[in-house]
């Protein structure tokens, strides 16, 4: 059996990170030919082509993002010219759902929830498709009530990388930004309005100056709002400009130095469906303090405080890292759950789903 991975590849991309991870532990199973899908999209005979390309395979899994296919617009999209001319059992991992209101082009909200609900469910529910596969729970009943069968939907939790054979330089990161004798709270992966950067610059205005807060991180190639800037306006707006950096892009030794170099990991997030960027601190050991969000409350290893609540924030960020045990607690907790929840694991739930799929089996 022969699976045809359609994904970003070698691209500064979440997906693309995670579809490495994953390929590596399912080639130690059965060959992966890697179809790649460009992020940001382009002409229709591109995604024909790219269709045309799963031959190579006996089963298909496409790692999809709205960017991949053309984002959430219906003149713009390019899901059907691909998914009409796939010829082998389709199976799609949904790494997100977009069924919210959010004002986008002004449109009132009954409105725009009736758009995405019809455009999602042209994505989702599409005849080539034969499975389905989420990381985050919530998407099993949104995936239903857009008309995908509710038993060809299987949840898998996040998986959690392996660690780093050597711990990045935490201190030679701290001296390049000059943090020194500071308490570093870092919020790793790429600056997305979601992860509610603002309210953890409001619970930083209530910690003591010692605290510093990191952004390790830069804007996602297909993001074009502008979201650093607006991260450095709210900096200043609060009055804490002088305690946040924004790093930019990191490469992989770059964000492994400015993991080792937290005191304490962030993520307060408004909203979320499964974070890769949690999941990189948990495979490091580090203690987590994280919105509660469905998502969440499945980690048995992080702390959790209400979504949107700075206080909270400030007083969980103070007690996790001035109480020893407490921290200590976290961290050995990380660690366990990390060791479970690794990509080898993934990849052999996968594969019985490959199997169940391909022609003959």
């Amino acid at each position: 059996m022969r699976l045809a991975l359609v994904t970003s590849w070698n691209e500064r991309c979440g997906i693309a990170d995670y579809s490495g991870r994953l390929a590596a532990a399912l080639e130690q199973h059965l060959p992966v030919e890697i179809v790649p899908v460009p992020l940001l999209a382009g002409p229709r005979p591109v995604y024909q082509a790219m269709a045309r390309a799963l031959e190579i395979g006996d089963v298909a899994h496409v790692q999809h993002s709205y960017a991949f296919f053309g984002g959430l617009h219906p003149l713009r999209s390019r899901w059907s010219a691909f998914a009409g001319a796939v010829r082998r059992p389709l199976i799609v991992t949904v790494h997100e759902l977009d069924l919210a209101a959010r004002g986008v082009r002004g449109l009132p909200a009954p409105l725009e929830l009736a758009w995405k609900r019809w455009f999602n469910r042209s994505v989702f529910a599409h005849p080539a498709i034969r499975r389905w596969t989420v990381h985050a729970g919530e998407y099993v009943e949104a995936l239903t009530g857009l008309g995908v069968p509710r038993e060809r939907v299987t949840y898998y939790s996040m998986p959690v990388p392996e660690p780093p054979a050597r711990p990045g330089d935490g201190a030679a990161f701290q001296r390049r930004l000059g943090l020194e004798r500071r308490r570093v709270l870092v919020i790793p992966g790429f600056l997305t309005r979601r992860k509610g950067y603002e309210v953890a610059l409001e619970a930083l205005r209530l910690l003591p100056e010692q605290y510093v807060l990191v952004a390790a991180g830069g804007e996602h190639g297909a993001d074009r709002s502008g979201t650093r800037a607006w991260l450095l306006g709210e900096a200043e707006r609060l009055g804490v400009v002088g305690r946040f950096r924004i790093t930019d892009y990191l490469s992989e030794p770059e964000l492994e130095a400015a993991t080792a170099a937290a005191d304490l990991v962030l993520a307060p997030f408004r909203e979320m469906s499964a974070s890769a960027s949690l999941n990189h601190a948990l495979a490091r050991g580090k203690a987590v303090v994280a919105s509660d969000l469905p998502e969440n409350r499945r980690l048995p290893c992080v702390r959790l405080v209400p979504v949107g609540d700075a206080e909270k924030l400030a007083r969980a960020i103070q007690e996790t890292c001035e109480t020893a045990v407490e921290r200590t607690r976290l961290e050995r907790a990380a660690r366990e759950y990390a060791a479970r929840h690794g990509f080898a694991a993934l990849a052999e739930q996968l594969l019985e789903l490959y199997r169940a799929l391909a022609p003959g089996d």
